[in-house]
């Protein structure tokens, strides 16, 4: 093995060399947070609102970006960094997050946010003592911020609904005085231009697909230090191969990652022991623009 290829790998990753294929390829896939200078500013956002000091109209954010853009991983390292914890027979939890109900009827939303609690109530709850549990339970509990995830889930319902979904929740920020993130892909954002008020509340950072630069670059080096192989591949400094990537990827984030690691899985079962041209075009990836038309679809 090459050893400065070793000395480039994270120390967790390196450790990894002497497990079985097997045990590699499940590695490749476990939850890994890769990160970029787009992410830390966001999760930098989203500190400062966790900690921005409590007024009657708090600063909320619409987190915008394609599927499979990076939002849900963004999202759930910034959730791990502020875990709930125990204290005096309460679990205090800085951050409570759930997902839109596909009803963009408040009470949904209220109910939802209830069981994530694991609060006590009723469905047949009406909607003024559902908002009265939530204020008891984010006090008892100090909720400094409600993520929403999925907000497109409200767009089924028709415009006054989304509208009048959308100023609860902005009732909800400025009643419970804490930051309300709201998170979606593009079509969210007809969700916060429902109203003048609303679009000024929820202050909107897109997540857009990568451009082939030194940033993207910047990526594939930092995603091979996350790559359990034994022989350095050399993604970013390889032009073919980051061309292939970016193509392939479509410049989404979780596509990339996705065709870097279908390219591992075929590289180790094949000994090849790094990603070469070969592996990125055998490892049966399909473009994510070209999953609807059966011709491009990859057998097994």
């Amino acid at each position: 093995m090459d050893n400065t290829h070793l000395q480039n790998l994270f120390p967790v990753v390196k450790e990894k060399l002497s497990l079985s294929n097997e045990e590699r390829k499940q590695f490749i896939f476990e939850d890994k947070w890769i990160t970029y200078p787009l992410a830390k500013e966001i999760l930098s956002h989203l500190d400062f609102l966790l900690n921005h000091p409590k007024k009657s109209r708090m600063p909320c954010m619409l987190l915008v970006g394609e599927t499979n853009n990076g939002k849900t991983s963004i999202i759930n390292k910034f959730i791990k960094t502020h875990p709930p914890y125990e204290a005096e027979e309460v679990t205090i939890t800085p951050v409570l997050s759930v997902v839109a109900p596909e009803t963009a009827t408040i009470t949904d939303l209220f109910s939802k946010i209830l069981l994530r609690l694991g609060a006590p109530y009723r469905n047949g709850d009406k909607i003024n003592k559902k908002r009265e549990l939530i204020e008891h339970y984010f006090n008892i509990c100090e909720i400094k911020m409600l993520i929403v995830d999925e907000i497109h889930n409200i767009l089924v319902g028709p415009v006054s609904k989304q509208k009048a979904f959308m100023n609860a929740l902005k009732n909800l920020s400025t009643e419970l005085q804490i930051p309300i993130v709201i998170v979606g892909i593009a079509d969210a954002l007809h969700a916060t231009n429902t109203d003048s008020k609303i679009n000024n509340r929820f202050k909107p950072i897109a997540l857009k697909k990568w451009l082939f630069d030194r940033d993207f670059l910047s990526l594939l080096a930092s995603i091979e230090k996350t790559l359990p192989l034994k022989k350095a591949s050399n993604l970013a400094s390889t032009k073919e191969l980051a061309y292939y990537i970016h193509d392939y990827s479509e410049g989404y984030i979780g596509e990339i990652v996705d065709l870097i690691n279908t390219s591992v899985k075929y590289s180790i079962d094949n000994n090849i022991e790094k990603i070469d041209l070969q592996c990125l075009k055998k490892c049966k990836f399909v473009k994510p623009s070209n999953r609807k038309h059966f011709d491009d679809i990859k057998t097994l």
